[in-house]
């Protein structure tokens, strides 16, 4: 199976088992963008209070999004249904059915008592080692990693968006991360579907995280394929979330976030059976 098949086989698989909450809403950034910020996300609102993040900011997703919402689209009340879309040519609707995804994760996993941000990494996993390599521009991250004297190797498919900063190599060929150690991944790659790229580019040896609000999912067909650490968010103040996005305000203070390694990780499996009981 491809990722998103086998994306696609577990979902169906949570939906047979148990009864998923329904769509509720669908939260989008509001037009006023925070000084400085060039990413976006959306949010999918489950009838229990759970949350699937989602980025908006490719090309003109967020307005395509926008279109389909007033088309309709809201209507579709079963995040199964929308999540089965994973995989579509569509950036915008492959990005909603990600929203979906990271929804029914977030649904199983307090439904079945497991909380993400309790869950042990190893140690080797959490921090850096050797030269950093990363797909995306992380601002924040960046400056922090390069500051303690790491150089770092960056692929960004749109380079203008990146300042000029010494120790930073960018780049838009993935070939370029052939000699780094350690990755870190913006989850937007499982929406352009460009995480093959990365995966295929890198050593086996190397460390691959896989980050961002988009990553908030059941991480087992990303670990079956190299990734080493999937870290998302678990939104838990809906309230908060609202208010943030109508406000134009951060939102990061709504949730906690997480990381995730396949030793701390109980998988989708061992989840769902708690779910029966």
């Amino acid at each position: 199976m491809t990722l998103f098949q086998e994306f696609h086989h577990i979902v169906q698989r949570v939906g047979e088992t148990v009864a998923v909450p329904q769509i509720e809403e669908v939260l989008l950034p509001s037009h006023g963008k925070e000084e400085g910020k060039q990413d976006e996300f959306g949010f999918l609102l489950l009838a229990d209070g759970s949350v699937g993040p989602f980025y908006t900011s490719f090309d003109n997703s967020l307005q395509l999004i926008q279109q389909e919402l007033s088309r309709g689209l809201q209507q579709q009340t079963d995040p199964v249904v929308l999540a089965s879309k994973l995989g579509d040519d569509r950036l915008h609707i492959n990005a909603l059915a990600l929203g979906a995804l990271n929804a029914i994760s977030q649904f199983l996993m307090r439904r079945s008592g497991f909380d993400p941000t309790a869950a042990p990494v190893e140690a080797a996993l959490s921090e850096p080692a050797g030269r950093i390599g990363m797909v995306g521009y992380f601002g924040s991250v960046t400056e922090r990693y390069l500051a303690q004297g790491y150089r770092i190797t960056l692929v960004e498919k749109n380079p203008a968006r990146v300042p000029a900063i010494p120790g930073m190599e960018v780049s838009t060929e993935p070939a370029v991360l052939a000699g780094c150690d350690y990755i870190l991944c913006t989850a937007s790659t499982l929406i352009n579907n460009t995480l093959w790229e990365i995966l295929n580019a890198v050593s086996p040896a190397t460390v691959i995280k896989l980050m961002g609000p988009s990553a908030s999912c059941l991480p087992d067909p990303l670990f079956a394929r190299g990734v080493d650490l999937v870290a998302g968010i678990m939104i838990d103040d809906p309230e908060c979330l609202r208010r943030a996005l109508s406000r134009g305000e951060s939102w990061g203070g709504c949730g906690k976030r997480y990381q995730l390694s396949s030793g701390g990780y109980p998988g989708w499996e061992a989840l769902l059976a708690r779910c029966r009981f």
